[in-house]
């Protein structure tokens, strides 16, 4: 309990903080069984090491929880922690066993407990990514035996869920998904545009090449009326429906208003496309 205490005290000196706080140990603390102005918190799946006091059998668990009750009143701060503790699986009449924990660990716990006094107390915005996830650096054989378990008898490891420590990989959600998605999207979208336009502008100057080539009509031979009409100075062509005569001197300026509309309602519908799926 010293050294918990040791690390504690220095991690509250960094802080500068104008309180003093103390940690202190307590196996009568209860889950949610909390006093006015008390606050909890549990670390969750710390990785310890029991021995037994009968047969010194020794074990590792990666569920070993700590509860912490604090509270910050009258010019001081004070934290009752409680470790849960196991019992040997090899003995007839087993104890409850308390871990011991390596160095590391018990720096990240702690570090967890500070954020979490910050939190409550001194109106600090905390994430998630700030508690740390304790890591696991002894191997663990067999599964957890719930029954000499003192946490599941509490059923606090039915509740446990491990703290994500920062850039700890977490699986994709059905949003994260649509976002990333949109996202890949975009750019692919932005190829398809400049495509587009590069067709438009193709098509545009293979209908301008290939207009005076055909004058806008299609040839046919002339008939006997048509033959008729010629010797009186007139041409069938002067009244066909079909088209404006390439002689008539508006026929360019109608023809650029008529691409110019298609150019502007496909700007149109690229601008409609790109607003859609950015705002999707």
């Amino acid at each position: 309990m010293r050294t918990w205490q040791d690390i504690f005290a220095e991690k509250i000196a960094e802080l500068h903080l104008l309180e003093p706080w103390t940690l202190q140990e307590d196996d009568t603390l209860q889950v949610q069984v909390l006093g006015p102005d008390w606050k909890e918190f549990v670390q969750h799946r710390a990785p310890g090491r029991f021995q037994c006091s009968q047969c010194f059998h020794v074990w590792s668990s990666a569920k070993v929880h700590i509860l912490f009750h604090m509270c910050r009143c009258q010019g001081w701060g004070v934290v009752w922690m409680r470790i849960f503790r196991q019992k040997c699986t090899h003995c007839p009449n087993p104890q409850l066993e308390n871990p011991d924990f390596s160095l590391e660990t018990v720096e990240t716990i702690l570090h967890n407990l500070v954020v979490k006094i910050l939190q409550y107390f001194y109106n600090k915005p905390v994430q998630p990514c700030d508690l740390l996830e304790v890591v696991v650096d002894t191997p663990v054989a067999g599964p957890h035996n719930s029954a000499h378990c003192e946490a599941c008898q509490h059923g606090i490891c039915n509740k446990s869920r491990p703290a994500l420590a920062s850039g700890a990989w977490k699986p994709l959600t059905d949003v994260d998904k649509a976002r990333t998605h949109r996202i890949k999207s975009q750019p692919a979208l932005g190829v398809d545009i400049k495509k587009l336009l590069r067709d438009v502008g193709k098509a545009k100057t293979h209908r301008t090449q290939s207009q005076p080539a055909r004058a806008g009509f299609a040839w046919k031979p002339l008939t006997d009326e048509d033959d008729t009409l010629k010797r009186q100075g007139l041409t069938a062509h002067a009244t066909s429906t079909h088209g404006p005569s390439p002689c008539n001197s508006n026929f360019p300026l109608k023809r650029c208003c008529c691409i110019s509309s298609i150019l502007l309602c496909v700007l149109a519908v690229i601008v409609f496309l790109v607003l859609y799926f950015t705002i999707m």
